[in-house]
């Protein structure tokens, strides 16, 4: 289980919040017992660079895996209606019974979309997909001895892309920010925070300062991890694609 999968983004944002500001006050309590830390404002440059650097690394990655995620989605809309038209190629009564279960493997594939957030309907949905994709084989199977060469080639890959990029998808939903890179990053913004409470030649907090460093590295958290978690997250890959096909093949009966 990933750290970042235990509790709701919203929560997440305000836990992360929480030990910013006890960070805050940690550093700036231990200045007036311990003062005279020397090299304070070149160590704080130092840990808020790492921080720096270790956002960059965790944004960079969560991009390129929201990129990914989204270019799946193309990927298996452009499979699934390959598969459709090539189905025209086959003889009946297979032809009509493959794509009718094309088009419920289309609202299926949705319908777990729209179910990611709840673990126990999204493991429905992935259990009818599994079926669905069983029954199109099946399906394929049985003709296959009284198809041609190239026709059999042709249907069997569209059908083996199908369900290559199911697993894809699976694959890439549940690569997420490793727990390792979570918690350093947790540490290092806990540092920064009790390094910039740190004030021994003043005895009033910095407020400003305060509420900026808290509100910045709250909201990059936020969207760090919205971005990252597509099962639980807000900021998901666009199944656009897929709703247009599912249009499409609801009018191409």
């Amino acid at each position: 289980m990933r750290l970042v999968e235990l509790l709701p983004t919203w929560m997440m944002a305000l836990v992360v919040m929480a030990l910013l500001l006890a960070s805050l006050e940690v550093g700036f309590r231990l200045s007036h017992r311990k003062e005279g830390l020397d090299e304070i404002t070149a160590l704080q440059s130092s840990v808020l660079g790492m921080v720096a650097l270790l956002l960059a690394f965790s944004f960079s990655m969560a991009a390129d895996r929201y990129t990914l995620r989204r270019d799946l989605v193309v990927k298996e809309a452009n499979d699934i209606g390959t598969l459709y038209l090539r189905a025209s190629f086959l003889p009946e009564p297979t032809r009509t019974e493959m794509r009718t279960r094309l088009r419920h493997y289309v609202d299926v594939r949705l319908e777990g979309y729209a179910d990611a957030g709840n673990p126990e309907r999204f493991k429905q949905r992935l259990a009818e997909s599994d079926a669905i994709q069983d029954q199109l084989w099946s399906l394929l199977e049985g003709v296959a001895p009284q198809l041609p060469t190239a026709v059999m080639t042709l249907t069997t890959e569209a059908l083996n892309n199908v369900l290559d990029v199911s697993e894809e998808r699976l694959a890439a939903a549940r690569n997420i920010i490793p727990n390792t890179v979570f918690i350093l990053l947790l540490i290092g913004m806990l540092g920064s925070g009790v390094l910039l409470g740190y004030r021994p030649e003043g005895h009033v907090r910095g407020p400003l300062a305060w509420i900026i460093f808290v509100v910045v590295l709250t909201a990059v958290t936020f969207t760090l991890v919205n971005m990252d978690v597509p099962l639980s997250g807000h900021l998901r890959a666009d199944q656009a694609p897929l709703r247009n096909l599912q249009i499409q093949l609801g009018s191409s009966h």
